[in-house]
């Protein structure tokens, strides 16, 4: 999937931990997310996980999408401010 400039790979995962409201481990389903600068899929910026139930309400592509596109939107400027430093192959400072 391609958003606002980002590749997107989501992965169907299981054995996501995910603490419950009694404070109890709950292993969860749910979807991996890998984010990348570049059409290949080789310069990661972010991974991370969402489990059914917790930041998404069911299993579907949709909802993994909508999910994947609401991160991007709230996280753009720092995974864009990633994407320099990847490209430039060092440190870029926001001024």
């Amino acid at each position: 999937m391609k958003y606002r400039g980002m590749f997107v790979e989501i992965i169907p995962e299981t054995g996501i931990e995910r603490e419950d409201k009694d404070g109890s481990i709950k292993l969860c389903s749910g979807s991996r997310y890998r984010i990348y600068s570049d059409e290949k899929m080789q310069d990661m910026t972010d991974e991370f996980c969402a489990a059914v139930g917790f930041e998404l309400p069911d299993d579907s592509t949709e909802n993994a999408e909508f999910f994947a596109r609401e991160y991007i939107d709230c996280e753009f400027k720092r995974l864009a401010h990633e994407n320099i430093e990847q490209k430039e192959g060092g440190i870029a400072i926001a001024i």
